[in-house]
């Protein structure tokens, strides 16, 4: 996926251009707006940045479990090698070890991802401190073409940037995971 970043002036206009995208077909899940008044939001029915995308948990967690899975996997190599799960703990005490390094890993990726700042913020404190409205959408690389069709038509809308988004699979894993926590 990739994820556009706009600056848009009025919160109006965003609340428009997002009912276009979706009678576009664009997910609102994939339609993000940042701002520092968070209140007027809710005024204008528009989807404010999830928490997770402002202090990048969703990649230092994912960070966290690349790690914690390369160490979980060279543990249980190593007690297969070295013949260890034939020692009095058995394997399951070395399985549960490697889980346990695993679960710590994804922990610390997340626990570091809360201590950093806002990313998104950072990128665009100065157009969010002069009162201006950030909006990112997450779209898919054939759907680039209408995107384009409607950020066209919308001359007060500045295009920003562009960087890859978080991949839809995970974020369907992650909805899956905070409904079954519920």
């Amino acid at each position: 996926m990739l994820r556009h970043y706009y600056i848009v002036d009025s919160q109006d206009e965003v609340e428009i251009i997002e009912h276009e995208l979706q009678s576009y077909g664009v997910d609102k899940d994939h339609i993000h707006t940042l701002t520092n008044d968070d209140k007027s939001l809710g005024h204008h029915y528009l989807y404010e940045v999830d928490n997770s995308l402002q202090k990048g948990l969703i990649k230092s967690g994912d960070i966290g479990a690349a790690i914690g899975i390369v160490l979980a996997v060279s543990i249980l190599i190593l007690t297969y090698f070295q013949g260890w799960y034939n020692g009095p703990l058995g394997g399951m005490a070395i399985i549960m070890f490697s889980l346990l390094v695993l679960a710590a890993c994804t922990w610390e990726g997340d626990h570091i991802g809360i201590q950093l700042p806002k990313i998104n913020s950072q990128t665009f404190k100065q157009s969010l401190e002069s009162g201006k409205t950030i909006l990112f959408i997450d779209i898919e690389q054939q759907q680039e073409l209408t995107i384009n069709k409607i950020m066209v038509s919308h001359p007060n809308l500045k295009p920003e940037g562009m960087t890859t988004a978080t991949p839809e699979w995970l974020i369907r894993q992650q909805k899956k995971l905070q409904g079954l926590l519920k």
